[in-house]
């Protein structure tokens, strides 16, 4: 990187690709925090509950914009441009700022796997064994990734005189010492974000479910397998590291790294969003529902619109369940009430209390119906059955002998 640059063609002297990048990795940047955004609400105002899994989102994407940040002012810098059109002030600030950025920017894509770990330990129940094994993968991870950046920092000495033309380093490792140990790191990378996008499916397979269920819930635990992708595809760019001009060709690697981040971070948030989106539906739905009701229902005086079908429909339940507590209670006080030595006579609490239910149900049922056919036509409060009852109390007054006994009978209507 502090080699002197070749002499460039002068037809591509004035290619410069750094407003894409800056474009690039802005929007990748923002869609994974809008999707962050959108899970720490499900678990703060919904679930109610933050745990150790949504720290680590939180810091994968403050990483991510670090990465943004650095990526940014190399930009501005000059990162983008061929390392022969640039001064020796441009050409520092750019690698300076891009080999800064490469340490957030991996940090992005390796936090956001002991996420999904965490979730898929808290989901799926594995054994001790699996858990140990799937932890060390994310831990073995983050360690040779930062041992890339170990030997991006490390490979001159003194460092500086990487992006510093001025200095002369002591000693240099070939550059591609770098390109082959970040293959070998970024292809373990793509196998953990294919591991663990797969092992769901498996374990959902074995599961009693609905086939439609397995399918979504596999589907929704296995978006990291697009991540595996992009590490892939991430590994034909690296090789821009060993590049002399390295403001140019490092430029996908760039943008790559931080789409790699992104991913993983909507890849985590994507299977705690079903309550956020059952809120939405449901609250679609009421609104549908309000909407339909307003519109099939007239205006009163006021102007307000007032469903007669809905009011008299819950009137009429109402009445019919008053009856029949009121039905029962006569018949349970009128049973108790009954004295063979004083003749009273119980209302029997069969047949004819039953039909007087059904017939009253039967006009509140047509009065509704009637009700609903024409809405112009304001509920009766006085529709229904009005039953009067006759009650007789007949006893008798003893003074001492049977003889003289009177029986008295008054009755009220």
């Amino acid at each position: 990187m502090a080699t002197p640059p070749t002499p460039l063609d002068p037809t591509y002297a004035g290619e410069n690709s750094g407003p894409h990048v800056v474009a690039s990795i802005i929007i990748v940047a923002s869609l994974s925090t809008l999707f962050a955004a959108a899970r720490l609400y499900v678990r703060l105002h919904i679930v109610r509950k933050f745990q150790f899994d949504d720290y680590m989102i939180v810091l994968s994407v403050v990483c991510s914009w670090m990465s943004v940040g650095f990526s940014t002012a190399a930009v501005h810098s000059g990162s983008g441009r061929h390392i022969q059109t640039l001064s020796g002030k441009q050409i520092s600030g750019a690698i300076q700022f891009t080999l800064f950025g490469f340490v957030p920017g991996i940090l992005s894509y390796v936090l956001p796997k002991m996420t999904v770990v965490t979730l898929l330990a808290r989901l799926l129940n594995p054994s001790r064994w699996h858990l140990v094994w799937l932890w060390s993968m994310c831990i073995i991870c983050l360690i040779t990734m930062m041992g890339s950046v170990a030997i991006a920092f490390a490979q001159c000495q003194p460092t500086k005189s990487q992006w510093d033309l001025s200095v002369k380093p002591d000693f240099c490792w070939s550059k591609w010492i770098l390109v082959k140990y970040s293959w070998g790191s970024c292809a373990f990378s793509a196998f953990v974000d294919l591991y663990l996008s797969i092992y769901p499916a498996v374990v959902l397979y074995k599961i009693q479910l609905p086939r439609r269920k397995k399918i979504g819930l596999s589907i929704a635990l296995g978006v990291g397998s697009i991540s595996t992708v992009v590490a892939i595809y991430k590994i034909t760019v690296l090789k821009g590291l060993a590049s002399p001009d390295f403001t140019f060709d490092s430029c996908n690697l760039t943008i790559w790294t931080i789409v790699e981040g992104s991913v993983i971070i909507i890849a985590a948030c994507i299977p705690l969003l079903q309550p956020l989106l059952e809120k939405i539906r449901k609250r679609s739905w009421s609104s549908n529902r309000k909407s339909q009701s307003l519109y099939l229902t007239p205006k009163n005086a006021s102007g307000h619109h007032k469903g007669y079908a809905d009011v008299e429909l819950s009137n009429d339940k109402s009445r019919i369940r008053k009856a029949r507590r009121q039905f029962d209670m006569e018949s349970v006080l009128e049973t108790r009430n009954y004295d063979d030595h004083l003749g009273a006579q119980p209302v029997p609490a069969g047949s004819q209390e039953r039909i007087l239910e059904e017939d009253e149900t039967g006009l509140v049922t047509q009065t509704s119906r009637r009700q609903i056919q024409n809405k112009n036509i304001p509920p009766d409060p006085h529709n229904g059955i009005h039953r009067t009852d006759e009650i007789r109390i007949s006893y008798a007054e003893d003074n001492g002998s049977t003889s003289n006994s009177h029986r008295h009978q008054d009755s009220w209507s």
